[in-house]
């Protein structure tokens, strides 16, 4: 099967969506002829699989085909003019199947082109605002749209809510490949990034800003001043890392590699989702993120918010330790039971990496290559 992935701006970076594109599709390229199709400036170099094999790590051997923007223009107007012109760019090609995690590129297909199409998101799309709720209550008889991929079964009721038949929609969670890492030894990691080799070390990595509820953590450092607190992921001086420096027990370090990070969680004790519902109810950028699958592979426990969408994956008291959303009592008593119980952390962790054993690239990859079988 020849299938084109559509992306409006791909090139090797530092987000979460480019790094499960690279690793979704390196993996389903084991089972069908996959191209990625992306826009890109025409200045910059196009990107070769070396590139993405040199930043990922994967061996990425499928297909690459860009399309230049004209010139550089408004984000929203590059995003249209690309949609369509890939678009008219696929119609009379071999392609058999276009899949898109893009909602203009979604509807340029449907437009302009009689080739069938799979969405993928992890955002609650029908939920997040009424132009969204009335497009996908619209768009879901299609015929042509044989199914959309989710991240999670949180945003998969969204879209069951505005007629979407539930054999047209696939939950598959995010995945890791365990056996792509080296087992560390946690004194040379902290020796190496000059971490303390004493203390109890809690990490967040990710995206460093005010969205992500950062502010959390570093109450935390404020009030447990004798352990130590690790923010991975910096990439420039903005708010938390400001506010970081007021803190002797606090360190940020910018964004480095993924082995690198790795590395870092496993030589940790505790690894920290924000327990606040702010990045996907307020921000409504962050829905059951990409990080919870990387941390538990890493073997730490897990602090996290006890909120509906991570709970499909991480089990209170088995595989993490859930605190209320945004409750700073709940959340105290919580950290506290952790730094002082050193079984509960190894049991959380233990039982967190061996549930990631078989949640690989390729087994998800295998289910949504299934998935679009059966519906073509």
């Amino acid at each position: 099967m020849n299938i084109t992935f559509i992306s409006d701006q791909f090139y090797p970076r530092t987000s979460a969506d480019s790094e499960q594109i690279v690793s979704s599709l390196s993996a389903l390229n084991s089972l069908a002829n996959v191209t990625l199709l992306s826009a890109k400036y025409a200045y910059r170099k196009e990107i070769t699989n070396q590139d993405l094999k040199a930043y990922y790590g994967k061996n990425s051997e499928f297909n690459l085909s860009f399309i230049n923007h004209l010139i550089p223009n408004i984000r929203g107007i590059e995003k249209l003019t690309f949609a369509i012109r890939s678009a008219l760019k696929i119609k009379n090609s071999h392609c058999e199947l276009v899949y898109t995690r893009n909602i203009p590129i979604l509807i340029s297909v449907l437009m302009f082109t009689s080739i069938p199409i799979v969405f993928e998101t992890y955002r609650p799309w029908p939920n997040q605002n009424r132009l969204s709720h009335y497009f996908f209550s619209k768009i879901s008889r299609i015929k042509k749209i044989i199914g959309i991929v989710l991240h999670s079964e949180f945003a998969k009721k969204s879209f069951l809510e505005v007629g979407f038949c539930a054999s047209k929609l696939l939950v598959a969670h995010n995945a890791f490949d365990l056996k792509e890492y080296d087992v560390v030894e946690p004194v040379e990691v902290r020796r190496t990034y000059s971490l303390p080799e004493d203390k109890l070390i809690t990490v967040y990595s990710g995206r460093v800003n005010n969205e992500k509820g950062l502010q959390r953590m570093l109450s935390l450092a404020g009030r447990f001043k004798d352990a130590f607190f690790l923010i991975v992921g910096s990439e420039g001086e903005g708010d938390i890392e400001k506010e970081a420096k007021i803190h002797d027990n606090v360190k940020v370090l910018g964004w480095m590699d993924k082995k690198a990070v790795f590395s870092i969680l496993q030589a940790s004790d505790i690894l920290y989702i924000p327990p606040t519902l702010m990045a996907r109810e307020v921000s409504k950028n962050t829905v059951l993120p990409l990080k919870t699958f990387i941390y538990k592979a890493a073997g730490r426990a897990i602090l996290a918010p006890d909120s509906e969408d991570l709970c499909e994956v991480l089990t209170h008291n088995e595989t993490a330790f859930l605190v209320d959303p945004d409750n700073d009592d709940e959340e105290n008593k919580a950290f506290s039971t952790l730094i002082n119980d050193n079984k509960l952390r190894d049991s959380l962790g233990k039982a967190a990496k061996e549930e990631m054993t078989e949640l690989t690239w390729k087994n998800r990859a295998t289910g949504i290559y299934n998935f679009i079988r059966s519906n073509l």
